[in-house]
């Protein structure tokens, strides 16, 4: 029993090494050897290991060439699937934010196309990371949320509630309702900041996801830009809520 807990224990960490960018794709894990020296277990031990990563698509072993990193797999923390409002609210509870920074902000021209707040105007900027599932596992997003800065209350109510999306406690604190949802998905490349909060590899692959909440009147009243490290899914989501009787509707574009 204490062998088997050894192994699973050894192949975790190797995994959360290669989802966090220690080992990248194309790259050679330690020898068997190596690693039975540096983590104090025995050989059967690291091999045990190493056949649940291969088992799982991470790795390739080859015969006197070594153990190369083929994939980074999917890191199970994250929902997969963002579909409807729900699956949001899913998404905050199960992966609470953890603010990092809380500041007031001035829209740039360049910004302000994306975030829908005109040029000039001073909001409240918050900046946190979406934290995984389970303790040692790396943050499952890097996240910009921008909110009007006479919103100060705000400001004392979003760190007492890590489990629940902003979206959910702008209605609360100050009665301005959401009626729409527009999400857009894009790919890029991870920059030296975004990689720093979220344990990443500076220039790996990650989604850019911009969601727009808008009052009746087309307004936006909360804008969020979140980062994702690759292998994650998600698609382009408009949500409509009629105002009268609060029907929803959506349409969804997969990526």
């Amino acid at each position: 029993m204490q062998r088997e807990l050894l192994q699973d224990q050894l192949a975790a960490r190797l995994m959360h090494e290669i989802w966090t960018g220690r080992w990248p794709v194309g790259s050679m894990l330690p020898r068997e050897l190596e690693l039975c020296k540096s983590e104090g277990v025995s050989r059967f031990t690291v091999r045990a290991a190493m056949k649940k990563l291969e088992s799982a698509g991470l790795i390739r072993r080859t015969p006197h060439v070594g153990t190369m990193v083929v994939s980074t797999g999917q890191a199970k923390s994250l929902n997969r699937e963002l579909s409807s409002m729900s699956d949001l609210d899913r998404l905050a509870s199960n992966n609470p934010r953890r603010i990092l920074d809380i500041r007031e902000f001035v829209v740039s021209r360049e910004l302000s196309p994306r975030i829908g707040f005109p040029p000039g105007e001073t909001l409240i900027r918050f900046s946190m990371v979406r934290t995984g599932s389970k303790p040692g596992d790396p943050p499952i997003a890097w996240t910009t949320e921008y909110v009007n800065r006479s919103w100060q209350r705000l400001v004392h109510e979003a760190p007492r509630h890590p489990e629940q999306l902003m979206i959910d406690i702008i209605p609360r604190v100050y009665r301005k309702k959401c009626v729409e949802t527009r999400q857009v998905v894009e790919a890029m490349l991870l920059s030296e900041k975004a990689a720093l909060h979220l344990e990443g590899l500076p220039g790996s692959p990650v989604r850019r996801i911009t969601r727009r909440y808008l009052d009746v009147k087309g307004h936006a009243i909360l804008t969020t830009i979140s980062t994702h490290p690759a292998d994650r899914y998600a698609f382009n989501l408009n949500v409509q809520i009629d105002p009268e009787d609060g029907r929803t509707s959506f349409t969804a574009d997969g990526l």
